[in-house]
């Protein structure tokens, strides 16, 4: 069962998330984002034109609620204290504006204490006389839930939007080196056996950019549009099991590499005609990666490929 809200986040793309919803409610004219390359981000993520402010937070922590809620409370703890360490700089970036709400935006929230110490330090520093603040200032804690419309409003636009084809990065590459290298090298032996080394680590190389590349696609499916996750999980699961059943088929390695490829392309095309063509084939191309590499596609050492 798909969870309605992903609880696992990066930290980064929480923020960028996190700044998408915000934008979505108060409207993007409204909502300056703070930057916080220089001197930080002065515990305000960002401000809307309406005296709230959003400070995001994605606990690295999700399934020990204590550990999670404990985190929370730190983080905000720390950033509504930056508010009096950097009132000055505040005061400017506002420009006579009061702020009325602080509200940390959280991927979850499951411990109603989070709750409690949010509001009594912000109520702490209202009592402190910053200028800044609002005569009705108070300190919030959101989730995903209290985003509910936003984000279907979200999904619903990315049934036709273009996913970002997000390339691996050097880290990304070298972890999926480490696991699966000698799998990948040993099959590309037997199906290219004519490959000089060079040009096999190529291939090796190759295969494992388009997997991650296609892990990366799926993941955006399903934080963003989960439904369609579900129909192309469906579409890659129903070809995977037809090879698995299908037995030994002979042909050139690179030959039933193209068919098998083509053939995915086909259903996901099928079960997903909203979704961008790029974005299909790029899913396609990493799948035949990651059926090599986790076992649903071999190659025999006559350069045949058979189901495992």
């Amino acid at each position: 069962m798909i969870e309605k809200y992903p609880r696992s986040w990066d930290g980064g793309e929480w923020e960028q998330f996190s700044l998408r919803l915000v934008r979505e409610r108060h409207g993007a004219a409204n909502v300056q984002s703070i930057p916080a390359r220089v001197k930080g981000d002065l515990g305000l993520e960002c401000i809307t034109t309406d005296g709230c402010v959003y400070q995001s937070y994605a606990p690295e922590e999700t399934g020990d609620t204590a550990k999670a809620a404990s985190a929370m409370r730190a983080k905000a703890n720390r950033d509504l204290s930056k508010l009096t360490k950097n009132q000055d700089k505040i005061v400017k970036l506002l420009g006579g504006m009061k702020i009325c709400r602080w509200i940390m935006l959280c991927p979850f929230l499951d411990d109603k204490d989070v709750v409690t110490t949010v509001a009594n330090k912000a109520q702490k520093i209202l009592a402190s006389g910053l200028p800044f603040l609002d005569a009705d200032f108070r300190g919030l804690v959101h989730s995903q839930e209290d985003f509910s419309k936003e984000i279907d409003r979200i999904r619903l636009e990315a049934g036709g939007a273009s996913l970002i084809l997000k390339q691996p990065d050097a880290a990304e590459l070298a972890d999926a080196w480490n696991k699966i290298d000698e799998t990948l090298e040993q099959k590309i032996g037997r199906g290219f056996p004519r490959l000089n080394p060079d040009q096999a680590n190529r291939r090796k190389v190759g295969f494992i950019r388009t997997h991650i590349r296609a892990e990366n696609a799926l993941e955006q499916l399903k934080r963003d549009a989960p439904e369609l996750w579900d129909k192309a999980t469906t579409a890659i699961a129903l070809e995977e099991d037809r090879l698995e059943t299908s037995g030994t088929v002979s042909g050139a390695a690179g030959d039933l590499l193209t068919a098998e490829q083509d053939r995915l392309y086909q259903a996901l095309a099928s079960a997903l005609p909203s979704l961008e063509t790029n974005a299909i084939r790029a899913i396609a191309m990493g799948q035949i990666g990651t059926w090599l590499i986790e076992c649903p596609l071999d190659f025999t050492s006559s350069a045949s490929i058979s189901s495992q």
